[in-house]
């Protein structure tokens, strides 16, 4: 019977593993599909420990040279700035010290965050940071999802676990929830307005000038 049980557990464990890993390759193929763009609301905790209402606008454009934009509206303190993460460098402008910082991405935090948001855009590059698991299914507005749990592999991303949920019938990413060591909440997000765009790298980086 012990015998029969530990089978039962370990093809258990061998099913959810594959299901993580049917369920991130369903998403990247999703989310490679085309240019995509969602606005992205919420909290997020600031570097002074301040929690602030959170909303910007990420654009993505897929493939082998991904390109990912972000625009913020919310908090305050980051409003007007804007982030340009490619395959290899993340680009931060500073809209009230008019300053630009390039770092590489392997090293790169957006700045005025306390965590690492670079890899929102990119969930191929982000199962490679963090290690996932699934934790079961919850139903949303949009319909069932996947509740997927993960664990930072480096610990200068800023953050201690990370839960998703990812859609179902249409596999992306609703929302992520980050937490640091002392289960205390770092940033609480919801990907909104989802939609499929004719972006391409010239239209990106020109978007936000008004």
């Amino acid at each position: 019977m012990k015998k029969l049980l530990a089978i039962a557990f370990l093809s258990l464990g061998l099913a959810m593993a594959q299901s993580i890993a049917e369920i991130t390759r369903q998403v990247q193929a999703n989310m490679e599909r085309s240019p995509w763009e969602a606005t992205v609301t919420g909290k997020v905790q600031l570097p002074d420990g301040s929690t602030q209402e959170a909303d910007f606008r990420l654009q993505v454009i897929p493939g082998k040279e991904q390109l990912a934009r972000v625009e913020f509206k919310k908090p305050a303190a980051l409003e007007g700035n804007f982030v340009v993460i490619s395959d290899k460098e993340v680009w931060n402008y500073l809209f009230l010290t008019n300053q630009l910082i390039i770092q590489p991405r392997a090293k790169a935090r957006i700045e005025g965050l306390g965590f690492n948001l670079t890899d929102l855009g990119d969930f191929e590059e982000l199962t490679q940071r963090v290690t996932l698991r699934l934790l079961g299914e919850q139903n949303t507005p949009a319909g069932p999802a996947w509740r997927i749990g993960g664990a930072p592999k480096d610990a200068s991303l800023g953050f201690a676990s990370m839960e998703i949920l990812v859609l179902k019938s249409d596999p992306r990413p609703l929302s992520i929830t980050l937490r640091d060591s002392s289960n205390k909440v770092l940033a609480e997000l919801s990907l909104n307005n989802f939609r499929r765009t004719s972006l391409t790298p010239v239209i990106a980086s020109q978007s936000g000038r008004r």
